[in-house]
């Protein structure tokens, strides 16, 4: 892979004796926190309903070009900074969506409590945003890993010094957002379209959202991962399903869409449950050289008395810096494990071993990010690996039930807002690789937006749990969001503790993954185009099967992935559609906030 770049100067002479580009400006740090906060509402909701996030940078770029176009005078460096910092927005809400709504789901009263989540999204997404500058030379400039997404928000840079066209963009959110209105607020437009039937004694059942965001979300990952997702949710609903209802005959007596609902929701997901665990240790396994080269870089800058390059492009924030910021998160999270569990010498156990923990995470979500984009960067595989750690030893030391499971899940939120962070901060260090960007004006960039978006989650998550409720709970409402990330965190934690975990088909899920492991290994060596990656398919196991028919029909219209990798129209108008979606999701649980009775009709 070339990298082509925009240089002002390159090398440390040209460096010092050329004025730096118009990068890092006051206008473009407000645009970019604006930004953070509304592509982070969007996620947010998406997330809870999709069970996946998408990254936030490629709209945050359209929408800043056209915004500094118009005040003048913009730079394709100063452009790269607003998406660095509107693309943290995303992040932060992918680590609080998958970690905090499992408190609900525990049984958490009222609203989710605004210090904590903040208080912790601020650790972990600090720790993520500065742990990553380790990483980047090892990354990107060494290793050159393809990072799809980086590539193609660069491209589109590009193409914005010469036009800042956002009509794609605009019109996909538009349809998207009518589509939207007549589903929640108006109410003359179905959902999703199902349909189930007992067959010789199994339960049969299928369904498809009718949904614009999900066929984005499918254009933009791609036929390859919205096809295993599907498989995913094949396995589960076309085979696993209908063996374990002709294993149970008493479920006779229910609708065959009612029974298959059940023993998904009872047994069936739990294969997921495995398979992610099992996804998760594999990767660590993958990486684990790579990982070990660049705590070894990390170590060998620390100690380094003078900075490796004077280069503009090459120029990282210190490393006294970075330590200083991420162990300010340390104390953090020391002081609400001590109000939660009362115990300092767990708690200064738990900051501790979780600042350790948060390196291992960015190291993995970096790399992965890198491999397979930002958007499928599969962050819930390592949290629930820590939680599952994590809820055993607590449980092993005596911690109560009522304090445990919510204990696991407030640190674990620690660590994949972390690992969110770094697959985010990673992507936009290697778009700004490309188009000869300032590695420390980014890293300050992409800490700034993690920072200000922390603020804003609770809030957000607050008003759409008001608004939808959490499904299978008591905040329960018409259209409740699926949040299964969450539902995953929480079940795993509390079957630690109290028992009721579905161990046999955990372990099924697990030796599936393991075949997948073997099947992916094989098709490397055969050089496939075609490979098996766990991640998707167990995330298929675990959504809705609505979800995977409408991910695979958006990848299957557009498998056009060379227009999508250069940034055309349909890659824009695809992430039109879900930012469209996902806004007017965030509207209609501000209007039900305020008191109106949705839908209208």
């Amino acid at each position: 892979m070339r990298r082509r770049v925009n240089r002002i100067a390159s090398g440390p002479e040209a460096g010092a004796a050329v004025e730096a580009p118009r990068e890092l400006t006051l206008r473009g740090v407000l645009l970019g926190i604006v930004l953070a906060l509304v592509l982070g509402a969007a996620n947010a909701y998406l997330g809870l309903y999709a069970g996946l996030t998408v990254s936030a940078s490629i709209p945050a770029a359209v929408v800043s070009m056209a915004v500094l176009r118009m005040l003048g005078g913009a730079t394709i460096l100063e452009n790269n900074v607003v998406q660095t910092i509107a693309s943290a927005g995303e992040a932060v809400a992918a680590g609080a969506i998958f970690t905090f709504p499992a408190l609900v789901i525990l049984g958490a009263k009222g609203p989710l409590p605004y210090l904590d989540v903040t208080a912790l999204c601020l650790a972990g997404g600090v720790m993520g945003a500065l742990l990553v500058v380790f990483l980047r030379k090892a990354y990107i400039v060494d290793e050159r890993l393809p990072f799809p997404e980086g590539v193609a928000c660069a491209e589109v840079l590009r193409a914005g010094e010469e036009t800042a066209d956002a009509r794609p963009l605009l019109v996909g959110g538009l349809l998207a957002a009518a589509l939207k209105a007549a589903q929640d607020i108006a109410g003359v437009a179905p959902a999703s379209v199902s349909g189930a039937r007992w067959i010789g004694g199994s339960a049969l059942s299928g369904e498809m959202d009718i949904s614009a965001a999900l066929l984005g979300v499918g254009y933009i990952v791609g036929i390859r991962i919205a096809a295993l997702v599907f498989a995913g949710g094949a396995l589960a609903w076309f085979v696993a399903v209908p063996v374990l209802s002709a294993l149970h005959p008493e479920l006779r007596a229910l609708g065959a869409g009612e029974a298959a609902s059940r023993l998904w929701s009872g047994q069936v997901r739990y294969l997921g449950v495995g398979a992610m665990l099992t996804g998760g240790v594999a990767t660590l396994w993958r990486l684990r050289s790579r990982i070990r080269a660049a705590l070894a870089e990390s170590v060998s800058a620390m100690r380094s008395a003078r900075p490796a390059s004077l280069a503009r492009e090459e120029t990282d924030l210190p490393a006294g810096v970075v330590l200083g910021g991420s162990v300010l998160a340390v104390p953090v999270i020391f002081a609400l494990c001590m109000l939660l569990s009362g115990n300092p010498w767990l708690s200064a156990a738990i900051s501790v071993a979780l600042a350790v923990v948060g390196f291992f995470a960015t190291a993995v979500a970096g790399y992965l990010t890198g491999l397979v984009g930002a958007s499928n960067n599969p962050v819930s595989g390592v949290t629930v690996i820590v939680l599952l750690a994590l809820a055993m030893v607590l449980k092993f030391l005596g911690v109560a039930p009522g304090v445990g499971p919510r204990l696991a899940i407030m640190a674990g939120a620690v660590v994949c807002t972390a690992a969110a962070m770094a697959g985010d901060s990673m992507h936009d260090l290697a778009t700004g690789f490309h188009v000869g960007a300032t590695p420390r004006a980014l890293e300050l960039a992409v800490a700034l937006g993690a920072i200000v978006s922390s603020f804003a989650v609770a809030p957000v998550l607050n008003m759409l749990i008001d608004a939808y409720g959490i499904a299978a709970t008591p905040t329960a409402r018409a259209g409740a969001l699926p949040a299964p990330q969450a539902f995953l965190m929480a079940k795993v934690t509390q079957g630690v503790f109290e028992g009721g975990l579905p161990w046999g088909m955990i372990a099924l899920g697990a030796a599936l993954a393991c075949g997948l492991a073997l099947l992916d290994g094989y098709l490397e060596r055969q050089k496939s185009s075609w490979r098996t990656p766990i991640m998707p398919v167990a995330i298929g196991l675990y959504l809705p099967f609505g979800l995977s028919v409408t991910i695979l029909l958006g990848a299957i219209f557009g498998a056009d992935v060379r227009k999508r990798a250069e940034g055309g129209p349909g890659l824009l108008f695809a992430a039109g559609m879900v930012a469209g979606e996902a806004l007017t999701g965030v509207l209609s649980g501000a209007l039900v906030t305020a008191g109106v009775k949705l839908p209208l009709f």
